[in-house]
């Protein structure tokens, strides 16, 4: 009970004090976790295509709409964020299945733009204000198809274990600057990822993730104290099972 008690004022202390920057903020795991921390009074910016749905808790705020997967144009987009962040949490991403030969030169292209290239140009855009403020959080949100390749996954677990080569390279890097490096990776997650694909998980809740599940869990390593780096979660619904729409 004490502990709990010494975690919870923990929460309380720190959580005010952070300035967080998440992309694929306006659904799934991006909206919960901007949600939870508007909640603790952190203040809060996102990126998304569109915000269709306000966040539920609105104050401390703001959106940013713009194309991740657009990349050439990102340099410039980037220019109109928050410069003075100390979370960085890169979650926007999705999926798209399929034999190699099923996928045009455009659609591997985007896959690989929205996925990695993106989310290395954002990182590497904070990284030096990071370093000058003296500490950062940077939280990537993987998949559990950055541990095994999959059928029909060739080119999403492709980016996916790329991302996981990426955090795993930037906690070694910037270790020494106190700047923490966190990677996600879940399994199936009750969200609009399976909006556009052919199969989803069953229904019943044993079988997804649910985006608080997953954004709890982040939270959860953001309040570690500093010198505790929870290197790699690999989050998992109790059963597993899909079926065709």
């Amino acid at each position: 009970m004490e502990a709990d008690l010494n975690m919870a004022d923990h929460f309380e202390r720190h959580l005010p004090d952070t300035n967080a920057l998440i992309t694929g903020a306006s659904r799934g795991i991006g909206k919960a976790l901007a949600e939870k921390l508007l909640e603790s009074n952190a203040r809060v910016s996102g990126v998304a295509r569109h915000f269709e749905k306000q966040i539920d808790v609105e104050q401390n705020f703001v959106g940013y709409e713009f194309d991740l997967s657009d990349v050439d144009s990102l340099p410039q987009e980037m220019e109109r964020l928050p410069k003075d962040i100390n979370v960085l949490v890169l979650n926007a991403g999705y999926g798209k299945f399929g034999g190699l030969e099923q996928f045009s030169y455009a659609d591997i292209r985007r896959l690989v733009d929205t996925n990695l290239i993106a989310n290395i140009m954002l990182a590497k855009h904070y990284l030096p204000k990071m370093k000058t403020q003296g500490e950062g959080d940077i939280v990537i949100v993987g998949s559990e198809s950055s541990l095994n390749g999959a059928r029909a996954g060739a080119v999403y677990c492709a980016t996916k274990f790329a991302l996981r080569g990426f955090a795993q390279s930037l906690r070694a890097d910037c270790s020494t600057s106190n700047i923490r490096t966190f990677l996600v990776n879940p399994g199936p997650v009750d969200s609009n990822f399976f909006d556009e694909l052919d199969f989803e998980p069953r229904g019943e809740t044993d079988f997804s993730l649910n985006p608080d599940d997953v954004a709890q869990a982040i939270i959860h390593a953001l309040m570690q104290p500093r010198h505790v780096v929870t290197e790699e979660i690999n989050m998992q619904p109790m059963k597993r099972s899909f079926i065709k729409k």
